[in-house]
């Protein structure tokens, strides 16, 4: 029997999967985490994930993204709040030095995609290889990441948390970056009380949160956190006509960043029009956002109301 104590996952609300921020010449610039981490924590936010798309991580060597664990637990742990690690979509050799990194450094849980290249083809393929990473987690928490449309591994997720709960004692969750709230409520019925169904769409919050779903991992949270606590908080008093009007205001503010350009480019610049804090362009080789595209997502924000005058 093992002799680990696994440490309980308590990362609940919402988690901003935070931008890996970069100067001009596409180096990291470091110097901004602490800043980065006062913003969330005034926001009321309790947790944060590094390593994500938003992050850019896929982008960054190996030794880069040690670093950029070891500062964001630093500057995150002053200030109390839940890290999260994701650590997959990449060799699998690199993935379980990543998760022995996440270990000595402190991390609080793990997140993992699958393998991406030759890819689960079915159920046993993907709790094998997320029990491997699980293993090396020693006693920490590990999540699945979910996220059909880019990884191409459908695997019926209820199956999954179902086998993965029969062989992974450290299993906790899944962030579910699909539209299929129908799956997603399956899932979360199979769910144990310690574990978590971290919806991955901001676009869905409300209508998640009345299925129960009221964690959620979105890009957005970054820079409008207020916005989507509040919708969390009118559903939580029942007030659902409040809910709607502002997940459409939500909705309206990603559709304000996605025509100038890539997912990454366009939501960074719009943590620097929001914010103020220099994050940066995306990593290569995605293409930067054009001073006229940054222009035209300010005034749609400034329409929209989002922007102090």
């Amino acid at each position: 029997m093992s002799s680990l104590k696994y440490v309980k996952f308590n990362a609940r609300g919402l988690i901003p999967p935070v931008f890996t921020p970069l100067k001009k010449d596409l180096t990291i610039n470091y110097e901004v985490i602490p800043r980065y981490v006062d913003f969330i924590h005034k926001s009321g936010i309790k947790g944060l994930m590094v390593g994500g798309t938003a992050g850019g991580h896929m982008c960054h060597s190996l030794v880069e993204k040690k670093i950029l664990v070891e500062e964001w637990v630093k500057a995150a742990k002053e200030r109390d709040l839940h890290v999260m690690v994701q650590v997959g979509g990449t060799a699998m050799p690199d993935v379980l030095d990543m998760v022995q990194h996440c270990v000595r450094t402190g991390v609080d849980s793990i997140l993992t995609l699958p393998e991406i290249y030759f890819r689960p083809k079915n159920l046993t393929e993907l709790v094998d290889y997320v029990e491997t990473v699980a293993k090396a987690a020693q006693d920490l928490p590990v999540l699945y990441y979910h996220i059909p449309h880019m990884t191409n591994v459908s695997v019926s997720m209820p199956a999954f948390v179902a086998e993965a709960n029969k062989r992974i004692p450290n299993f906790k969750g899944i962030k579910f970056s699909s539209n299929d709230l129908s799956e997603a409520a399956q899932v979360l019925r199979n769910l144990k009380d310690d574990q978590q169904i971290l919806l991955g769409s901001a676009t869905l919050l409300a209508p998640a949160a009345l299925l129960g779903i009221k964690s959620s991992i979105g890009t957005i949270y970054n820079f409008m956190p207020k916005l989507a606590q509040g919708i969390l908080e009118a559903i939580e008093a029942s007030d659902v006509n409040k809910a709607r009007k502002l997940q459409e205001q939500l909705s309206l503010a990603i559709e304000a960043h996605v025509p100038e350009g890539g997912w990454v480019p366009v939501m960074k610049v719009g943590m620097e029009i929001v914010t103020g804090i220099p994050v940066g362009p995306a990593a290569a080789p995605q293409k930067p956002v054009t001073e006229d595209g940054k222009k035209r997502i300010e005034e749609r924000l400034r329409k929209l109301g989002l922007l102090e005058a």
